[in-house]
């Protein structure tokens, strides 16, 4: 019996440790809220690379959460928000990338990747055409010799 209390306070214990604190913040109007909610969606974190900081449990999502939250209580606008972040983290830290020298691989290798299918595509449609029609005339000139 005191085996099985000291199991059941040790998973009690597990359980306490391993429970994460609710992210309660205060704002003065309900926009500012929508800003907050809208903005840690849109910013990556840099630690999970995959997920915004609004659903990243690293310490450092949690503290960007905190510092976008004193921006926007301080009324920095959106723009000014991004700016601080990508100052801080690079242009990674925006799921948006901006269009610059730099950036010019993302933005437009996917068109490029679909002009080159394209033109790949035309190409072998266009000479299983000039083939056929070649094929037609052989048929015909053996047509014409067996006869």
């Amino acid at each position: 019996m005191r085996y099985f209390i000291q199991f059941t306070l040790l998973l009690l214990l597990i359980q306490v440790v391993s429970a994460q604190s609710i992210d309660a913040k205060e704002f003065l109007t309900v926009e500012q809220e929508q800003r907050y909610q809208n903005l840690i969606d849109e910013i990556r974190c840099p630690v999970c690379q995959g997920q915004s900081i609004g659903g990243s449990n690293a310490s450092l999502a949690l503290d960007l959460r905190q510092k976008v939250q004193q921006l926007i209580v301080s009324g920095k606008t959106d723009d000014e928000i991004h700016a601080f972040m990508v100052e801080r983290f690079g242009d990674f830290v925006v799921f948006k990338p901006p269009v610059k020298i730099s950036t010019y691989a993302l933005w437009f290798a996917p068109f490029i990747f679909f002009l080159v299918g394209l033109v790949a595509l035309f190409r072998s449609t266009k000479s299983k055409v000039i083939k056929t029609s070649e094929e037609e005339v052989d048929l015909e000139k053996a047509k014409s010799l067996l006869k």
